[in-house]
């Protein structure tokens, strides 16, 4: 199952759950009504700061809501960094060279780049691609957590 499929599930769960529609689910974290029906069909990834929306709505970790975890833990969530200063703090943290990054994430050197100088944020599978590369979660790889 891909992570698109894996997130779609987890969130019509998390919403049936709570008995949201998804228009109800939409006006809540600010976005339209069709983004939250693509998502649960299936159809679009959400940005990181529309994952970071919902994971906040829902109290539960990016990765219980990717469907990368069957268990949501408790924990301390941080507001996520600018992922331009993230960038620098993970590369402190991992003591690894700015090449790992792009090829962890399976990206151009160029994009790496845009993401250091604040031009461009990843997308939701280079953030995986990321977490899985490091072995670590979603929630470290963009600021949410600090371990």
């Amino acid at each position: 199952m891909d992570n698109l499929s894996k997130f779609s599930e987890q969130l019509d769960s998390l919403m049936f759950e709570r008995e949201l529609t998804p228009f109800q689910l939409a006006r809540i974290i600010g976005v339209d009504a069709t983004c939250i029906a693509r998502y649960l069909h299936g159809e679009r990834k959400p940005s990181v700061e529309n994952l970071v929306k919902l994971a906040d709505y829902f109290q539960c970790t990016t990765d219980f809501l990717l469907g990368r975890e069957d268990e949501n833990y408790c924990t301390t969530f941080y507001p996520c960094p600018p992922f331009a200063e993230q960038l620098l703090i993970l590369k402190q943290h991992f003591n690894c060279p700015w090449w790992h990054f792009y090829k962890k994430a399976h990206v151009a050197s160029s994009r790496l780049f845009d993401w250091k100088n604040g031009s461009h944020i990843p997308t939701i599978d280079s953030v995986i691609n990321l977490a899985n590369g490091f072995d670590c979660t979603v929630d470290f790889i963009i600021g949410r957590t600090r371990s």
